[in-house]
């Protein structure tokens, strides 16, 4: 068989479907043949094989190899004979006779077949270089003189899933795709990172703007409050609410706010009739909170409120400062409670707290006035980066509850923006490529995260339509809605070490390749199996390191070698007293 063809390396002897079983060589010494000096790994798991047929060559990717002594239930469905060896395939394209590399298969391989490794000249025909279309992410796991790359486009708008186990390297691998695609010539790039731990910062720092809750001036990160819907709001900064009573009067009071500014507003062109509570229009929430908690504490010199209040400090919404009333009489004297006494709880001094609560800042910025300009424009131009082709969107130090409502409004707030674009704005104009990290912790199934959920589920549905792409960067791919990762066309997957984990992941991957996703725990820190319609063919990679990396390594224990002394905490105790 070796001198009929010199990279034959064995036989077809059964086809079932896509699934191909090889009958190795006898005379192969091993499963790595040497050719042209270099080792051909043919016996890799997603290592690439050929089966000419006339006209065109069949590719396919190993799946399984075995030996007849130990098969096994996964084994191929023919006996071979004792000490036969045997490569299980599975077929995902062809090559033409102009050497053009399609996916899926117009033909079947017969009994008999040759069976070929591919040498790299073979493979560089197969993978695409990098180009103006085109980002290399990384190196051929079999063959790393072999570039991969990726279809900047399809990647963007149709959506994809970046998973991997702690420590597989997921956070360089975003880093150094982000990296390359802004040194990609794409310099007006509009790439949002939704970043909760401020890890990217460091290594996207030279390409990014970076803005931060926790920030200060032109480096702070804000997410006006009034441009949520009124039970958005309400959730922010009072946490769930069960009462439809508190709810719609809420909301009663936000589109009355908000339609008072409107009239007042010079730069605002819009009728106040029209406008409700989930208006994006601003007011301020000083007002609304002094009106519950006036109501909710009045007492009144008369009956049901008829009367006049009994006031004895009028308060301050602007400085949140509670009007105080005479207590109320415990007989049939005056005063009397008013008609809301306590119907709202605990609800006005929760809103207190938030408001006065650094940590929340980002919320309450900026506050516009009726004689300056639009801020909103201004706003999400900082979420998009301005001049630069990405923007890091730091979310870390801030409560959990809080951070679900800002990022479910930023997704929310780009998604309307790019729905009403033409030939100006964002989107179809102009793509947005949103990249969430943590991804599960905006999308699980809770209560605290239906805005970020619902905003994120849209996206994944109309998102391409619109020119809104979702990249999902998530270590536990099964608390992900199905909807979503459903709509993701490419998927990079590192190590995963959770079964449930990769059985997600085997889900969403085509049937033909399956069979690879059976490596997933035994990758190597920054290898990935990709699969998709960004990549030419489910592959195996290497992924380029990030330069720089992110701050996301492990911690060192150099430290623990010193003499021994007192941890020096003053410093860490004042940061979090005032953030």
């Amino acid at each position: 068989m070796r001198a009929q063809e010199a990279t034959a390396i064995g036989r077809v002897r059964h086809v079932l479907g896509a699934t191909v079983t090889v009958e190795l060589d006898p005379e192969l010494a091993g499963v790595e043949p040497l050719w042209e000096g270099r080792l051909q790994s043919v016996g890799q798991i997603g290592s690439l094989v050929r089966i000419p047929q006339g006209p065109v060559t069949l590719i396919a990717a190993v799946a399984l190899v075995g030996i007849a002594e130990l098969s096994r239930p996964t084994a191929p469905s023919f006996v071979p004979q004792a000490g036969d060896r045997w490569l299980q395939v599975q077929l995902i394209g062809e090559i033409d006779g102009i050497g053009r590399f399609a996916r899926g298969v117009s033909r079947y391989p017969g009994i008999d077949d040759l069976v070929h490794f591919t040498t790299s000249r073979q493979l560089a025909g197969i993978y695409p270089p990098a180009s103006e279309s085109r980002i290399r992410l990384g190196r051929l796991s079999a063959s790393p003189e072999i570039s991969v790359t990726l279809d900047a486009a399809t990647l963007v708008v149709r959506h994809s899933a970046i998973v991997g186990s702690t420590g597989s390297g997921k956070t360089s691998a975003v880093s150094s795709l982000l990296q390359l695609l802004a040194a990609g010539g794409w310099h007006s790039a509009n790439v949002v990172v939704v970043d909760p731990h401020g890890e990217y910062a460091k290594a996207l720092g030279t390409v990014a703007r970076v803005r931060s809750v926790l920030g200060a001036g032109t480096q702070l990160l804000r997410v006006p409050y009034w441009a949520l819907p009124s039970s958005d709001i309400l959730r922010a900064f009072c946490g769930p609410i069960d009462s439809q009573t508190i709810t719609a009067k809420f909301a009663e009071l936000v589109a009355a706010q908000r339609r008072e500014f409107a009239k007042s507003c010079t730069w605002l062109k819009i009728d106040a009739a029209s406008i409700s509570s989930d208006t994006p229009v601003p007011f301020d929430l000083r007002d609304v909170w002094y009106k519950l908690q006036f109501d909710n504490t009045a007492t009144y010199d008369r009956g049901q409120g008829a009367g006049n209040p009994e006031i004895l400090d009028k308060g301050d919404a602007a400085e949140l400062k509670p009007p105080i009333f005479k207590p109320y009489s415990m007989g049939s004297a005056a005063p009397y409670k008013g008609p809301f006494y306590l119907n709202y709880g605990s609800i006005p001094d929760r809103m207190r707290t938030r408001l006065l609560d650094e940590r929340f800042r980002f919320f309450r910025e900026p506050m516009p006035t009726p004689d300056g300009g639009d801020p909103l424009i201004h706003v999400v131009d900082e979420w998009l980066g301005g001049d630069k082709p990405i923007s890091v969107l730091d979310f870390s130090g801030v409560p959990g509850e809080a951070t679900d409502v800002a990022v479910g409004a930023i997704l929310q707030i780009l998604f309307e923006l790019a729905v009403r674009s033409r030939t100006d704005g964002i989107g179809r104009p102009r793509p947005v490529l949103i990249v969430l990290e943590e991804a599960h912790r905006y999308l699980a199934e809770s209560p605290t995260t239906r805005l970020a959920r619902e905003a994120a589920n849209r996206i994944a549905r109309e998102g391409r339509k619109y020119g809104i792409g979702l990249s999902l960067v998530t270590q536990r791919p099964s608390e992900l809605p199905a909807t979503a990762l459903s709509q993701c066309g490419t998927i990079i997957a590192l190590r995963l070490t959770n079964g449930g984990d990769q059985a997600t992941v085997k889900a969403a991957l085509p049937d033909a390749v399956a069979g690879l996703a059976d490596v997933l725990p035994a990758l190597r820190t920054g290898e990935a199996i990709i699969s998709g319609e960004a990549v030419t063919l489910p592959t195996r990679v290497l992924i380029d390191m990030p330069n720089p990396t992110p701050d996301a390594a492990d911690p060192r224990l150099a430290s623990w070698r010193a003499p021994g002394h007192e941890n020096d905490l003053a410093g860490v105790v004042s940061r979090w007293r005032h953030t």
